[in-house]
Protein backbone atom coordinates (compact mmCIF):
# COMPACT_ATOMS: atom_id res chain seq x y z
CA UNK A 1 0.00 0.00 0.00
CA UNK A 2 1.76 3.41 -1.10
CA UNK A 3 2.18 5.64 1.63
CA UNK A 4 1.57 9.48 1.45
CA UNK A 5 2.99 11.32 4.62
CA UNK A 6 3.87 10.45 7.63
CA UNK A 7 1.98 11.39 10.83
CA UNK A 8 2.54 11.37 14.41
CA UNK A 9 0.46 9.44 16.84
CA UNK A 10 -0.08 11.71 20.21
CA UNK A 11 -0.99 10.14 23.37
CA UNK A 12 -3.06 11.92 25.69
CA UNK A 13 -3.87 11.02 29.38
CA UNK A 14 -5.89 12.88 31.84
CA UNK A 15 -6.36 12.51 35.76
CA UNK A 16 -7.04 13.91 38.84
CA UNK A 17 -4.27 14.43 42.49
CA UNK A 18 -5.02 14.98 45.84
CA UNK A 19 -8.95 16.06 45.37
CA UNK A 20 -11.60 13.66 46.79
CA UNK A 21 -14.21 12.34 43.98
CA UNK A 22 -18.08 11.45 45.36
CA UNK A 23 -19.40 8.11 44.40
CA UNK A 24 -22.65 7.69 43.56
CA UNK A 25 -23.63 7.14 46.80
CA UNK A 26 -22.07 9.89 47.90
CA UNK A 27 -18.87 8.66 49.40
CA UNK A 28 -15.60 10.11 48.59
CA UNK A 29 -13.21 7.84 46.87
CA UNK A 30 -9.46 8.02 48.48
CA UNK A 31 -7.58 11.53 48.12
CA UNK A 32 -4.77 11.03 45.53
CA UNK A 33 -6.80 8.72 43.84
CA UNK A 34 -6.35 10.12 40.43
CA UNK A 35 -2.78 10.65 38.29
CA UNK A 36 -1.57 14.04 36.91
CA UNK A 37 -1.51 14.28 33.42
CA UNK A 38 1.36 12.44 31.09
CA UNK A 39 2.65 12.25 27.54
CA UNK A 40 3.92 9.87 25.19
CA UNK A 41 4.68 10.91 21.64
CA UNK A 42 5.50 7.74 18.93
CA UNK A 43 5.21 8.27 15.48
CA UNK A 44 3.41 5.94 13.02
CA UNK A 45 3.26 5.67 9.13
CA UNK A 46 -0.71 6.62 7.76
CA UNK A 47 -1.93 5.18 4.72
CA UNK A 48 -5.37 5.66 3.11
CA UNK A 49 -7.37 2.49 2.62
CA UNK A 50 -9.34 4.03 -0.38
CA UNK A 51 -7.31 4.35 -3.51
CA UNK A 52 -9.36 6.96 -5.05
CA UNK A 53 -9.00 9.05 -1.68
CA UNK A 54 -5.92 11.15 -1.98
CA UNK A 55 -4.85 13.40 1.04
CA UNK A 56 -5.48 17.55 0.76
CA UNK A 57 -2.40 19.41 0.83
CA UNK A 58 -3.90 22.79 1.94
CA UNK A 59 -2.37 23.50 5.11
CA UNK A 60 -5.29 24.50 7.63
CA UNK A 61 -4.86 27.73 9.68
CA UNK A 62 -4.15 27.65 13.57
CA UNK A 63 -4.78 31.00 15.21
CA UNK A 64 -2.19 31.91 17.78
CA UNK A 65 -2.74 32.77 21.71
CA UNK A 66 -6.19 31.43 21.81
CA UNK A 67 -7.59 31.26 26.23
CA UNK A 68 -7.20 27.46 25.95
CA UNK A 69 -4.00 26.53 24.50
CA UNK A 70 -4.10 24.28 21.24
CA UNK A 71 -2.36 21.29 19.88
CA UNK A 72 -1.80 22.71 16.27
CA UNK A 73 -4.21 20.27 14.59
CA UNK A 74 -7.78 20.63 13.74
CA UNK A 75 -10.56 18.52 11.30
CA UNK A 76 -11.06 20.10 8.19
CA UNK A 77 -14.77 20.11 8.18
CA UNK A 78 -17.06 21.18 10.95
CA UNK A 79 -19.25 18.36 10.89
CA UNK A 80 -17.34 15.23 12.81
CA UNK A 81 -18.60 11.84 13.00
CA UNK A 82 -18.34 10.21 16.07
CA UNK A 83 -18.81 6.42 16.78
CA UNK A 84 -19.84 4.60 20.45
CA UNK A 85 -17.34 1.37 20.46
CA UNK A 86 -17.79 1.08 24.52
CA UNK A 87 -20.71 -0.69 25.57
CA UNK A 88 -20.33 0.61 28.76
CA UNK A 89 -24.35 1.79 29.91
CA UNK A 90 -22.65 4.86 32.29
CA UNK A 91 -19.39 5.81 29.79
CA UNK A 92 -21.74 5.95 27.12
CA UNK A 93 -24.10 8.42 29.01
CA UNK A 94 -20.73 10.79 29.73
CA UNK A 95 -19.76 10.18 25.80
CA UNK A 96 -23.17 11.13 24.92
CA UNK A 97 -23.86 14.35 27.36
CA UNK A 98 -19.87 15.51 26.31
CA UNK A 99 -21.16 15.68 22.58
CA UNK A 100 -23.89 17.84 23.80
CA UNK A 101 -22.14 20.23 25.69
CA UNK A 102 -19.62 20.44 22.80
CA UNK A 103 -22.38 21.23 20.48
CA UNK A 104 -23.64 24.28 22.11
CA UNK A 105 -20.53 25.71 21.37
CA UNK A 106 -21.98 26.01 17.73
CA UNK A 107 -18.14 26.05 16.18
CA UNK A 108 -18.60 22.41 15.26
CA UNK A 109 -21.16 19.63 14.97
CA UNK A 110 -20.00 16.33 16.12
CA UNK A 111 -22.71 14.15 15.16
CA UNK A 112 -23.06 10.11 15.85
CA UNK A 113 -22.59 7.34 12.90
CA UNK A 114 -23.59 3.38 13.56
CA UNK A 115 -20.96 2.98 10.88
CA UNK A 116 -17.56 2.80 12.58
CA UNK A 117 -15.33 3.36 9.53
CA UNK A 118 -16.96 6.35 8.39
CA UNK A 119 -16.20 7.99 12.07
CA UNK A 120 -13.49 10.85 12.59
CA UNK A 121 -13.81 9.68 16.49
CA UNK A 122 -14.31 6.78 18.34
CA UNK A 123 -15.48 6.59 21.68
CA UNK A 124 -14.08 3.96 23.93
CA UNK A 125 -13.43 2.31 27.01
CA UNK A 126 -9.94 0.31 28.19
CA UNK A 127 -7.94 -0.83 31.26
CA UNK A 128 -5.61 1.92 31.45
CA UNK A 129 -4.02 0.41 34.98
CA UNK A 130 -0.88 -0.03 32.70
CA UNK A 131 -0.07 3.27 32.49
CA UNK A 132 -0.51 3.43 36.21
CA UNK A 133 2.60 4.71 38.56
CA UNK A 134 3.54 4.81 42.20
CA UNK A 135 4.66 8.33 42.93
CA UNK A 136 7.05 7.07 45.69
CA UNK A 137 5.77 8.29 48.27
CA UNK A 138 3.02 4.99 49.40
CA UNK A 139 -0.07 5.17 47.39
CA UNK A 140 -0.78 4.61 44.11
CA UNK A 141 -2.08 6.89 40.98
CA UNK A 142 -4.39 6.03 37.95
CA UNK A 143 -5.45 7.58 34.89
CA UNK A 144 -8.50 8.09 34.21
CA UNK A 145 -8.68 8.75 30.04
CA UNK A 146 -6.96 8.59 27.53
CA UNK A 147 -6.94 10.38 23.69
CA UNK A 148 -4.78 9.22 20.88
CA UNK A 149 -4.82 11.41 17.46
CA UNK A 150 -3.63 10.73 14.21
CA UNK A 151 -2.74 14.06 12.47
CA UNK A 152 -0.84 14.96 9.28
CA UNK A 153 1.85 17.57 10.43
CA UNK A 154 2.51 19.25 7.18
CA UNK A 155 -1.38 20.44 6.79
CA UNK A 156 -2.35 20.53 10.41
CA UNK A 157 -5.48 18.11 9.64
CA UNK A 158 -6.69 15.83 11.99
CA UNK A 159 -7.84 12.23 10.67
CA UNK A 160 -8.51 10.43 13.34
CA UNK A 161 -9.19 10.32 17.05
CA UNK A 162 -10.03 7.38 19.73
CA UNK A 163 -10.88 9.21 23.23
CA UNK A 164 -10.87 5.98 25.56
CA UNK A 165 -12.27 6.05 29.33
CA UNK A 166 -11.34 3.80 32.11
CA UNK A 167 -14.40 2.16 33.53
CA UNK A 168 -12.56 0.42 36.55
CA UNK A 169 -12.23 3.79 38.22
CA UNK A 170 -14.63 6.01 35.95
CA UNK A 171 -18.11 3.61 37.23
CA UNK A 172 -17.20 4.48 41.14
CA UNK A 173 -17.96 8.40 40.30
CA UNK A 174 -21.21 10.46 40.01
CA UNK A 175 -22.33 11.41 36.21
CA UNK A 176 -21.44 14.76 36.45
CA UNK A 177 -17.65 14.06 36.83
CA UNK A 178 -17.88 11.21 34.17
CA UNK A 179 -19.08 13.49 32.14
CA UNK A 180 -16.68 16.22 32.57
CA UNK A 181 -13.78 13.75 32.05
CA UNK A 182 -15.48 13.16 28.79
CA UNK A 183 -15.51 16.67 27.94
CA UNK A 184 -12.14 16.70 28.25
CA UNK A 185 -10.85 13.68 26.51
CA UNK A 186 -13.37 15.03 23.23
CA UNK A 187 -11.50 18.78 23.84
CA UNK A 188 -8.10 16.72 22.83
CA UNK A 189 -9.72 14.85 20.12
CA UNK A 190 -11.08 18.54 18.71
CA UNK A 191 -7.56 20.02 18.84
CA UNK A 192 -7.70 21.54 22.24
CA UNK A 193 -4.32 21.16 24.41
CA UNK A 194 -4.00 20.99 28.20
CA UNK A 195 -4.19 24.24 30.27
CA UNK A 196 -2.02 25.47 32.59
CA UNK A 197 -3.54 25.11 36.53
CA UNK A 198 -4.38 28.87 36.59
CA UNK A 199 -6.57 28.74 34.08
CA UNK A 200 -10.53 27.76 34.45
CA UNK A 201 -11.02 25.28 31.64
CA UNK A 202 -12.58 21.60 31.03
CA UNK A 203 -8.47 20.88 29.86
CA UNK A 204 -7.07 21.49 33.24
CA UNK A 205 -5.58 17.93 33.44
CA UNK A 206 -5.49 17.88 37.63
CA UNK A 207 -8.52 19.76 38.20
CA UNK A 208 -11.15 18.45 35.78
CA UNK A 209 -14.00 19.36 37.87
CA UNK A 210 -14.96 21.83 35.85
CA UNK A 211 -16.85 21.84 32.55
CA UNK A 212 -16.90 23.38 29.40
CA UNK A 213 -15.88 27.05 30.05
CA UNK A 214 -16.14 30.17 28.62
CA UNK A 215 -12.39 30.33 27.52
CA UNK A 216 -13.06 26.75 26.09
CA UNK A 217 -15.63 27.92 23.67
CA UNK A 218 -14.30 30.83 22.83
CA UNK A 219 -10.82 28.62 21.66
CA UNK A 220 -13.40 26.46 20.28
CA UNK A 221 -14.49 28.84 17.92
CA UNK A 222 -11.39 31.00 16.51
CA UNK A 223 -10.35 27.09 15.74
CA UNK A 224 -12.84 26.60 13.61
CA UNK A 225 -14.17 29.69 12.71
Amino acid sequence: MRRYFLILMAIFTVGIVSQPVLADDGSSLPTNYFSQDAEDNSTSDFSFNDPNQTPSTKKLAIPRDTPTPLEGVRWRKKAIRIYMRTTDPQLKSAFRNAVKKWNKVKAIKIKWTKDENKANIIAADGDLSANSTNNGVGYQTAQLGETKTEYNPDTHELHKATSILDPYQLDYTNPNFRSEVAQHELGHALGLAHAPEYEHSVMVPRNIRTEITKNDRKSIQLLYQ
